[in-house]
């Protein structure tokens, strides 16, 4: 099992919008989810050249982390962000690990709590097993990692956002750092919520929230769930999570959509990893 060069993967790489050193392993077998998966590797500038070792950033819905091509419509534009910030200074290098959503089981994956009224959610523990058993040995094995919590930080958006918050509360002992773009929970009736304020959280290092002030096309709409985000913010302080450990940014004119999180992503990155 070998990640190839992103080149040698796609019969037309002109069509494609990947910029920098990205390897992509095709068909990784789930064994928690019974399916497989396209998994995306980002490596920094010089990788290749001596023997440091680099923080790794794990990120959801892969197929709108670095390309357009194979997006919904828009991608993060992770690849060109890193390319820019390694540029300025060797603190921002870092391996990003993206991972294919599983299209019509996407909602079900990101969401641990079935929402029996929409009728999904319920497989967010097998896929984060598959995160903490079988991704993460393998690409601490495969690549140059420092594999160590305080430098693995999980990240997406939306429901890709809440199971990244869910993992890290879950998880500390292997995600240390939370990057949460455009947090939904409004789908979990307390869940997470409850979690956070029964956990012992010591053992995270850091955790970043955002809520756009236009995720919804309704004012109200748009004015609860920065409430929910709100309330997940009050909740890890409730609980004595450092708050200076913790930072929640509610964006100016901010939208559920990759333009957002694109053009927020390097200055969360910059507070997060180095």
């Amino acid at each position: 099992m070998k990640a190839d060069k992103w080149q040698n993967i796609y019969d037309t790489p002109e069509e494609h919008t990947i910029s920098g050193d990205v390897r992509i392993l095709k068909d990784m077998d789930v064994p928690q989810l019974n399916t497989t998966k396209n998994i995306s590797i980002y490596l920094p500038p010089g990788y290749e050249e001596g023997d440091k070792r680099y923080p790794v950033l794990y990120m959801h819905d892969g197929q709108n982390v670095f390309d357009e091509a194979t997006s919904n419509g828009q991608e993060w534009g992770v690849d060109e962000s890193l390319e820019k910030l390694a540029s300025q200074s060797d603190s921002y290098e870092a391996i990003v690990v993206a991972i294919d959503h599983g299209e019509t089981e996407r909602n079900n994956e990101y969401n641990v709590h079935i929402n029996l009224e929409h009728h999904f959610g319920g497989k967010g523990k097998d896929y984060l097993a598959f995160l903490t058993e079988t991704l993460k040995p393998w690409i601490d094995k495969e690549f140059k990692t420092r594999p160590e919590p305080e430098h693995t930080a999980i990240g997406g958006s939306s429901f890709g956002a809440y199971i990244s918050l869910y993992a890290g509360v879950a998880h500390p002992d292997v995600f240390g750092k939370v990057m949460a773009f455009s947090l939904m929970v409004w789908q979990d009736e307390n869940t997470l919520k409850d979690l956070i304020g029964e956990t012992d959280l010591s053992a995270l290092a850091k955790v970043y929230l955002n809520i756009g002030d236009k995720e919804d096309k309704s004012p109200s709409g748009a004015e609860l769930l920065v409430n929910d985000v709100k309330k997940i913010h009050e909740a890890l302080l409730s609980n004595g999570f450092p708050e200076e450990r913790l930072r929640f940014d509610v964006i100016e004119g901010g939208k559920h959509r990759e333009s957002t999180w694109r053009e927020t992503f390097p200055e969360a990155f910059k507070w997060l990893i180095p």
